[in-house]
C-alpha cells in the first residue's frame, strides 16, 4: 500500500487542480483593492506554507542524521530540501508577479522577500554541498539544512519585526468564507503533489543507499 501512495496522491492532485483553477478564477469574488491580481494569492500562500513546512522537515531530519548517523534521516532531509527548492521557486516567481501588479515593483527588498530569497539559497547550497562536497561535508550540509529550518520563523515574523510592504500574517485569518473555500483546495492539491514527490525521491534515495551498500559488500567479498 505504501508504494502506491505517491500514485494515489498524484491522481488526487490531478483531479483537484482543475477544480481549483475553475473555482479561483470563476467563482471567487475579486478583491476590492488589489483586483484580479489578488488571485495569485491562492497559489503563492500555499507554496510559501509548504516551503516552510518542508524546510522544518529537512532541518529535523538533518539533526537526526547528525546525532544518530541515520541514512534514512539523511535521505529524508535531501528529499525534503528538493521540495523546498521547488516550492521556493514558486514563491519567488509568484510573489514578484503579484507585487508588480499590486505595488508597481516586482522586488522591493522587503524583509520577507529577502529572508525568503536567503532561504532558497540556503537549501540550494545544502543540495550542492550534499551532492558535490568532499568527504566529510555531510556535517556541513546538515548544518545548512538546520540553519534553513531556523530561518523559517524569521521569514514568518519578518513582517512584524521590520516595516514591510508585504501583507501582514493576519490577512489570511481575516479572509471571508468564499476565499477560504478557494484557498483550502489549492493548498490540498499542492500539498498532495509535494508529498508525492517527496515519497518518490525518498524511495529513490533509499534505493541508491542500498545499492551502494551492496556494492561495498560485494567488493569486500571479492577482496576476501
Amino acid at each position: 500500500m505504501a508504494r502506491r501512495l505517491p500514485t494515489v496522491f498524484l491522481v488526487a492532485a490531478a483531479f483537484i487542480f482543475p477544480y481549483c483553477v475553475q473555482r479561483i478564477f470563476l467563482h471567487t469574488p475579486i478583491e476590492r483593492e488589489m483586483g484580479t491580481a489578488q488571485k495569485i494569492f491562492y497559489f503563492h500562500v500555499p507554496l510559501a506554507w509548504l516551503m516552510m513546512a518542508f524546510a522544518i522537515v529537512a532541518g529535523i531530519a538533518a539533526g537526526i542524521q547528525l546525532r544518530r548517523g541515520s541514512l534514512r534521516a539523511e535521505a529524508t532531509a535531501l528529499a525534503a530540501a528538493e521540495i523546498v527548492l521547488l516550492t521556493g521557486i514558486g514563491v519567488l516567481v509568484t510573489g514578484p508577479i503579484w507585487g508588480h501588479a499590486t505595488w508597481g515593483h516586482a522586488w522591493t527588498w522587503d524583509a520577507r522577500q529577502v529572508t525568503t530569497g536567503l532561504h532558497w539559497l540556503i537549501f540550494a547550497a545544502y543540495l550542492l554541498v550534499r551532492r558535490y562536497g568532499a568527504a566529510g561535508s555531510d556535517r556541513l550540509a546538515a548544518a545548512l539544512a538546520i540553519f534553513g529550518a531556523v530561518n523559517v520563523p524569521i521569514i514568518y515574523y519578518a513582517v512584524k519585526i521590520w516595516k514591510t510592504t508585504h501583507p501582514s500574517n493576519e490577512v489570511v485569518g481575516s479572509l471571508p468564507a468564499e476565499m477560504w473555500a478557494s484557498l483550502w483546495p489549492a493548498l490540498i492539491a499542492l500539498a498532495l503533489l509535494s508529498i508525492a514527490l517527496l515519497l518518490v525521491r525518498l524511495r529513490q534515495e533509499l534505493t541508491d543507499i542500498a545499492l551502494d551498500e551492496a556494492w561495498i559488500r560485494l567488493n569486500e567479498r571479492g577482496e576476501a
